[in-house]
């Protein structure tokens, strides 16, 4: 799967609610979705799930960096996750960002950047309706390769618990890039969507930042993207 950049960590919420639509539906695991919503976001490890405190800066993106952490707001990525089922939630998060970006002064860049997740979606025995956890596990299982899913295992008896493992394949492309203020801008010409957004350079970290364009929080960094200068 290929998004823009700051688009990874929505992306992956996405595919944890597409996981809890193949969850039980009407005593047994078929695949059904119930409709509604759930909601909890917790986090931490490669990832800090907290209010993340860089702001949009803008600088110089000139030269050679490397993907090194990431931070995102727990409660912005929870109000994104839809369930399939009231009372379901997405817990324990991380995301752990690898690859490069390389920015040249002639204006031209080279992008090669993915993102690890895995998280953990739980089933509350309201949810299960009568289905075992094994049920769900087996069910869980044809979605794996979906998207970036990598794996999908859950475990359970009252309640059952699927942790899943999936990768994102954020940008891998080259083509031109512009800045203007607080804003970046990449216009792939081969092999990926680009990218646009906010950014801010403290040093030697780059930061690529994600705003919440939503009311009432317009404006608020619900994630960021860091890199470190090579």
């Amino acid at each position: 799967m290929k998004i823009s950049i700051r688009n990874s960590f929505a992306v992956a919420i996405a595919l944890a609610a597409l996981t809890g639509a193949c969850g039980p539906s009407s005593g047994k695991s078929d695949g059904g979705a119930h409709g509604g919503t759930g909601g909890g976001a917790g986090g931490g490890g490669g990832s800090s799930a907290m209010t993340c405190s860089v702001q949009p800066c803008g600088g110089d993106v000139v030269g050679n960096w490397q993907a090194t952490s990431s931070c995102f707001d727990s409660a912005s990525l929870a109000d994104q996750f839809a369930g399939s089922c009231p009372g379901e939630t997405v817990t324990n998060i991380h995301f752990v960002p690898s690859g490069t970006l390389m920015f040249g002064t002639s204006g031209s860049y080279t992008a090669a950047v993915t993102m690890s997740a895995t998280m953990d979606l739980n089933f509350p025995p309201s949810c299960l309706n009568g289905a075992t956890c094994a049920d769900v596990n087996q069910a869980e299982q044809g979605i794996v390769g979906m998207g970036g899913i990598d794996s999908v295992s859950c475990v359970g008896t009252s309640s059952c618990t699927c942790t899943m493992h999936l990768t994102v394949d954020v940008e891998n492309s080259t083509g031109t890039y512009t800045t203007a203020g607080t804003q970046l801008t990449l216009t792939a010409t081969s092999g990926g969507n680009g990218d646009n957004g906010p950014y801010c350079v403290q040093g030697s970290t780059l930061h690529l930042l994600g705003l919440d364009m939503t009311m009432p929080m317009m404006g608020k960094v619900q994630s960021d993207i860091t890199f470190m200068k090579q």
